[in-house]
């Protein structure tokens, strides 16, 4: 295993160019081009400008630390194939452009990949993830922003950590999701997210807080029964003739939340099975509410039935009356 560092600034990533690579970070340029055996690193010592990728390498782990330039994907992915490391890190100096694409390689079953994305909610520096292998596990790091995470060919084990996702989720059908008390949140502030949750349980915390963007569910979103799924901002539509379910719903919108099926007219039923949900600032088309839970979703509270819905109590607060002792009679309220 060797290390690469950028350095020189703007420039050519492809397979031939050695005149930007060095063997030590901010030493002179002329070493080989990173393979799959080797790490690549990006610090502040690699000069500023804009690199463009030309081809898809294949390296051992990709870091970017305090490169204040930009790195242009121009289309193209950067393939990592490392194992028992760090396969990817970022920080908040460097920024991406055309279309940025991490995808793990690795195939093996022992070790664990660390995802070092972004730290915070920082949605403009947000990488796509891409697991096409490997039966190993998959830390994403704690407190760190994706957009799109694609599990499609990992059967492994996906660490529960905080974690904001931008884009969309898709888990495969040999994922295995650890328990945790740390909030996967969903925050897309624009566009339409897809998301595919293969039948998995999510057994820790989920917060769809994504104004401006709509959520679009594949099949049910199955959070587990101890665990909150806070719906606070955006569109968000279940999948039409599937249940999903949640320990516990909280419908608060800030400012607003809608909640529709997938389908219009083809309603979604979502579940609880004790307690009282009590929404509020929430539109609701097409959900069946049942479980057991009492679903209050009055208009008082701003929420809006606009209509296919059933189970849910959108009316009691309304026309109640209250008696005045000292009048003796009824005043409606």
């Amino acid at each position: 295993m060797a290390n690469r560092f950028w350095v020189g600034g703007t420039g050519t990533w492809d397979a031939v160019n050695t005149a930007n690579w060095s063997t030590t970070s901010g030493g002179a340029g002329g070493a080989s081009v990173p393979v799959a055996a080797d790490q690549a690193f990006f610090n502040a010592l690699s000069g500023g400008g804009t690199v463009t990728l030309a081809y898809t390498p294949v390296i051992l782990s990709f870091g970017v630390s305090g490169f204040t330039g930009i790195i242009d994907f121009n289309g193209n992915i950067v393939q990592v194939a490392g194992n028992g490391i760090t396969v990817f890190s970022q920080d908040t100096a460097a920024s991406f452009a055309g279309t940025p694409i991490i995808e793990l390689t690795y195939a093996g079953a022992t070790g664990t990949r660390t995802l070092g994305a972004v730290s915070g909610a920082n949605e403009a520096k947000a990488v796509n993830i891409r697991v096409i292998a490997g039966t190993d596990i998959i830390a994403t790091g704690n407190n760190r922003s994706y957009r799109n995470m694609d599990f499609t060919g990992f059967s492994g084990t996906l660490t529960n950590t905080l974690r904001t996702i931008y884009g969309s989720l898709t888990l495969s059908a040999g994922i295995t999701l650890t328990a945790g008390t740390t909030t996967t949140n969903f925050a897309a502030t624009s566009g339409t997210h897809t998301h595919t949750f293969a039948g998995k349980t999510l057994d820790f915390p989920v917060t769809f807080n994504a104004l401006g963007s709509t959520q679009v569910f594949n099949d049910a979103l199955v959070v587990g029964a101890t665990r909150t799924l806070t719906l606070t901002a955006g569109t968000i539509k279940f999948k039409s003739a599937a249940t999903s379910s949640a320990g516990t719903f909280t419908i608060v919108g800030s400012p607003s939340v809608t909640i529709n099926a997938t389908t219009a007219g083809s309603a979604a039923t979502i579940s609880q099975t004790t307690g009282t949900v009590n929404a509020s600032n929430a539109t609701i088309k097409d959900i069946t509410a049942t479980g057991g839970a009492t679903w209050n979703a009055f208009v008082t509270n701003n929420n809006v039935n606009d209509g296919g819905n059933t189970g849910w109590d959108f009316f009691t607060q309304v026309g109640r009356y209250m008696y005045n002792v000292r009048k003796s009679k009824r005043i409606l309220i």
